[in-house]
């Protein structure tokens, strides 16, 4: 081994003195000068007359925080450099820290976009045979993210040996693969026998180019030698294509972003104009859509590239969201938009589902991927598993429904990793391909693998190292796998033939694909989420009533405000913003965003309310697919006044028997039951429940079944504060050790009676916790089943975790939790290591849990984070991070859930947590018709399905209807068609590939199955 380690030291200082010799510095500087700008000068500074700008030396100072510098000069080339490639190679004081390169620099050579600049791309080619006396007018938009300062900034002229960096690659790439073979394999010897072979011919003495010339040649014949020798073992294939992962927003901001999609985009066209052979995959369409906006002619280029065959698209969502938090019909927007920009743009359909960096993996994604032709799920991101490896890499992903989807794991690692974790950003060398084989844990069945590679997450992309590092494993070196340059989709192509051939070689993974990681970020910033749920909601409600007066022809359809909308949903939906997990500045955007976003929502709401209500008169509309009662808040002042938990006064009404997607007048209704309250207790004819000295819930008695709720002795809506700081990722962790310390939020300030009827009764409690105030309002009303706790915090603790808990006396050893398009089932016991990694987990609407005739659910109108363990369900309420923004989570925050008593109809559970985020609307009146509007729209008719979503098509006037079983069972529904449509047929989530139905009869459903209608006029 000694031996060894001294010829690779030997090899490595001769290989790294050839590299010196690749670009060489001229001494030629550019003499520049600068200028900082806002974001918004951008359009303008390349026309500026840059005489005013500053001169930059080597002691010039700049650089902050969402900072944009501007460098310009000119150059002529000098007559030592004539005939001579020349390259410009940009020196500043560049730093490479988790995904991102500060700073990262777009270069224009002639007033046209040449390449970005960052860390990892340093040089830029001039000319490739430079004419004395050329001249160049280079200018250079510098971005600063980081909180730190630049010291200089230079453009140095410098040439470039093409056969140098040959060779040097030539040995480089094998010496790198000799060095991971064992000590006794003899294709580690035999390769740097011919290394040093070639080295020993270099003539490294600087001033005689002709004598370093003939050195080349002389190494190259010993180079080549290496490239024929015989592997000794059946060797696999793995198919590498080029890419960069640009995250919409974590560290830096989205108008950032923009800037970083153009730096890659312009670095990739860079490198496929000087190799040919470089096959590149792009996917996220938003980001494609902002650089048609910004830089028409990068734009312009990349559809050239797609017709050539170099640049690929492929990935099928608008952009790489969470697929936890975001609602179903958000999901479907998602794979919508993605797909209909792609085939518009690109003439390209994509197949391919790219989530390469979310934290988990919904349950319902295998079946919208079979409704809308996507044919292969990719992902690495388990592997960043805490407690399990995955058992498998290629297999059958089976959704809730039943559907299976081929699923795809990138293995790629360098080969000395001792971890299960893996990576889709390598820079790619001989250890990552031959890791990825190690990596692979199926490897009887199968020898051909795919990765990626390429800087990533703030983008940057492959380097000129990677692709010359590909073209010397494409070619065959012993020890290594066979590399073959290509793009994505026909390797796929491949394996799917092969999956299809040989079903049950592959392996068949049932349910979600939980991340054992970053579980914090189902609750992390948790006014975004807020705003999330509400926003979806109000998207719903908003379709449903435009579709009506578009096809009763009181208002055209708004489809352009209605697209607006949407997109401002899908993009706060990335990964990064959702989950809460990057800085303050883009939190700041997103609440500009979703102010935009709700002002335009009511003014397009309140212009449908007119169109719909008639002359003078509010009504009170019902957007779901089933009739429904309830309360709601008047405008009048009219019916019972109520207090809100952060002070806000309202009055409600209750209304009755609203039929579903209809509107009826506002008419207040009797209140039906009899409550009583008291500062300890609330009761009515169903349930009551009993408070402590320390606002506590003591009992709550189901009065139809004489059960009691809680655990004897245990009290719920027990709030409770417990420490959280966890090891690695703040905003994205909550550890398993968050538990060691827990403190009880009991120290009750005050507590009162603010309602008690007719409608409900109500309690206000006061508790402070430290710096910090919780208030809840917990209502019952007259003949409910469940009580609601409205709650108000202003939050003031940093690294802290607030939970509610609940003991519950429910003999059961699963809990159902709904997730997009039904729900799933999660053991409350630690049986086995993977069911004690779920130690939080996500929701949507509701969780519950329940024996066969009783259970209990818990609904919620923001939250996603909930944890179980034995009969205690604890909702997750808030977090307060301090990495990557340290003010998360402080300030005010407003919230409900509520407890619902049932008697084990699931369907119930669902329907109930619908009304209490899409309650009643009240519409003020305008100028609709006065007849048709207690009129329903369509009608659903039928038990355990419901409707998802009313819309009108995308290419016509002809109307959507998304509807889904949500209780896990068989079912069959009856849709009658609206007034003046005949005919209706069942469609993908595209809107396409029609399937005749019969309207009139029975539409059977499969447990959890969606099905799309599209409705067309008679």
């Amino acid at each position: 081994m000694g031996d060894i380690a001294k010829r690779l030291e030997a090899i490595d200082t001769l290989l790294a003195a050839l590299k010196k010799r690749i670009f060489t510095p001229t001494g030629v500087f550019v003499p520049l000068r600068y200028r900082p700008a806002r974001y918004d000068e951008r359009a303008a500074v390349p026309g500026e007359d840059r005489t005013q700008w500053e001169p930059v030396d080597s002691n010039l100072i700049w650089g902050e925080p969402d900072g944009y510098y501007w460098f310009g000069g000119e150059i002529a080339i000098p007559e030592t450099l004539d005939g001579m490639n020349v390259h410009m190679r940009i020196d500043a004081q560049f730093g490479n820290v988790m995904g991102r390169s500060d700073p990262q620099c777009l270069m224009r050579v002639n007033g046209r976009i040449a390449q970005g600049v960052d860390a990892n791309h340093r040089t830029v080619l001039l000319a490739g045979q430079a004419r004395s006396g050329e001249r160049y007018d280079i200018l250079i938009e510098a971005g600063t993210i980081e909180d730190r300062r630049q010291l200089g900034f230079a453009c140095e002229l410098v040439t470039h040996d093409r056969l140098a960096e040959k060779i040097y690659y030539d040995l480089k790439v094998p010496c790198d693969v000799a060095r991971l073979l064992p000590a006794d394999d003899n294709r580690r010897h035999a390769i740097l026998r011919h290394v040093e072979a070639a080295l020993a011919v270099l003539d490294l003495r600087p001033g005689n180019a002709d004598r370093f010339r003939k050195g080349l040649v002389a190494a190259e014949r010993h180079a080549d030698a290496i490239y024929g020798l015989a592997d000794t073992e059946a060797m696999p294939k793995i198919v590498a294509t080029g890419h960069t992962h640009i995250d919409v927003a974590w560290l830096w901001r989205v108008r950032e972003t923009r800037q970083k999609m153009a730096r890659s985009m312009a670095t990739a066209l860079s490198l496929m104009d000087a190799y040919p052979d470089y096959r590149f995959m792009y996917n996220q369409c938003v980001l494609l859509e902002y650089l048609a906006e910004d830089y028409p002619e990068l734009f312009a280029r990349i559809r050239q590239k797609v017709g050539d065959g170099q640049f690929e698209i492929e990935g099928a969502l608008w952009l790489e969201p969470d697929v936890n938090v975001s609602s179903g019909e958000s999901l479907v927007r998602h794979i919508l938009y993605g797909m209909r920009y792609h085939e518009a743009t690109f003439g390209v359909r994509p197949r391919i589902l790219w989530l390469p960096d979310t934290f988990g993996y919904s349950a319902a994604l295998p079946q919208l991927m079979e409704r809308s032709g996507l044919d292969t799920f990719i992902t690495h991101k388990l592997s960043w598993n805490d407690t399990n490896r995955m058992p498998y890499e290629t297999f059958h992903w089976q959704g809730i429904d039943g559907t299976k989807v081929p699923a795809y794991f990138l293995t790629t690692q360098p080969y000395t990793a001792t971890s299960i974790g893996t990576t889709y950003c390598p820079d790619l060398k001989p250890t990552h391909v031959m890791g990825a084989w190690k990596r692979y844990g199926q490897q009887p069945i199968n020898d051909e693998l795919f990765l990626v590679y390429g800087h990533g997450d703030g983008g940057g992309g492959p380097t000129r190292e990677m692709l010359e590092n590909v073209r010397r494993m494409e070619r065959g070196i012993p020890g290594c796998p066979k590399v073959s340059h290509e793009p994505m989709r026909p390797f796929f192509d491949r394996l799917l033939a092969r999956m299809a051939a040989e079903p049950n070689h592959f392996p068949t993974w049932v349910g979600e694909l939980y991340l054992e990681y970053h579980r914090g970020t189902l609750t992390s910033v948790a006014k975004n989420k807020a705003n999330n749920r509400r926003a979806e909601t109000v998207l719903r409600e908003i379709e449903t009533l435009a579709t009506i007066a578009a096809v009763r022809a009181v208002v055209a359809y708004p489809r352009q405000e209605l697209d607006a909308l949407w997109k401002i949903v899908l993009l706060n939906q990335f990964h990064d913003i959702l989950p809460g997990s990057s800085i303050g500045a883009v939190y700041d955007d997103s609440d500009r965003d979703y102010q935009r976003f709700f002002e335009q929502a009511e003014a397009l709401r309140a212009q449908l309310g007119q169109a719909l209500a008639p002359a003078g008169q509010a009504v009170v509309f019902n957007v779901a697919g089933r009739d429904r009662s309830g309360l709601v808040e008047t405008r009048d002042g009219t019916g019972q006044p109520i207090e809100h938990a952060d002070g806000r006064m309202a009055c409600v009404a209750r209304v009755v028997s609203v039929p579903a997607l209809a509107a009826m007048p506002l008419a207040e209704a009797p209140a039906k039951g009899e409550l009583s309250v008291s500062t300890g207790h609330l009761g009515n004819a169903h349930i009551e429940i009993r408070f402590d000295d320390a606002g506590r819930v003591t009992s709550i008695l189901d009065r139809k079944t004489g059960r009691q709720v809680l655990e004897d002795g245990a009290v719920g809506n027990r709030l409770q504060a417990y420490r959280d700081r966890p090891a690695q990722f703040d905003a994205w962790d909550i550890d398993r050790s968050f538990e060691d310390q827990v403190w009880e939020i009991d120290d009750l300030k005050s507590v009162r009676v603010t309602e008690t009827g007719p409608y409900r009764a109500a309690l206000r409690l006061e508790w402070a916790y430290e710096r910090s105030r919780i208030v809840q309002v917990i209502s019952l009303e007259a003949d409910a089943r469940q009580v609601e706790v409205e709650t108000f915090v202003d939050w003031n603790e940093h690294n802290t975790l607030l939970k509610a808990a609940f003991p519950l006396a429910i003999n059961a050893a699963k809990v159902r939790a709904e997730i997009q398009f039904g729900h799933v089932e999660r053991a409350t016991h630690a049986n086995t290591s993977w069911d004690e990694a779920r130690y939080e987990c996500s929701m949507q609407r509701w969780v519950e849990m329940s024996e066969s005739d009783f259970g209990v659910a818990f609904l919620n109108d923001c939250k996603y984070g909930y944890d179980v363990r034995d009969t205690t369900i604890r909702l997750t309420l808030l977090r307060s991070p301090t990495y990557p923004w340290p003010q998360a989570d402080q300030g005010e925050h407003r919230m409900r859930y509520a407890v619902m008593v049932h008697d084990g109809d699931i369907g119930a559970v669902a329907a109930a947590a619908e009304d209490f985020n899409m309650p009643l609307l009240v519409l003020e009146g305008g100028v609709g018709p006065s007849e048709g509007t207690g009129e329903p729209f369509l009608s659903v008719t039928g038990e355990s399905v419901v409707l998802e979503a009313l819309k009108l098509a995308e290419d016509n006037e002809d109307v959507i209807v998304r509807l889904c079983e949500t209780r896990g069972v068989r079912a069959a529904c009856r849709v009658g068609l609206p007034a003046g449509f005949a005919n209706a047929v069942e469609v993908d989530l595209l809107e396409r590939e029609p399937r005749s139905v019969d309207a009139g009869q029975l539409l059977a459903f499969k447990p959890f199955e969606i099905k799309t209608l599209r409705l067309m006029r008679g």
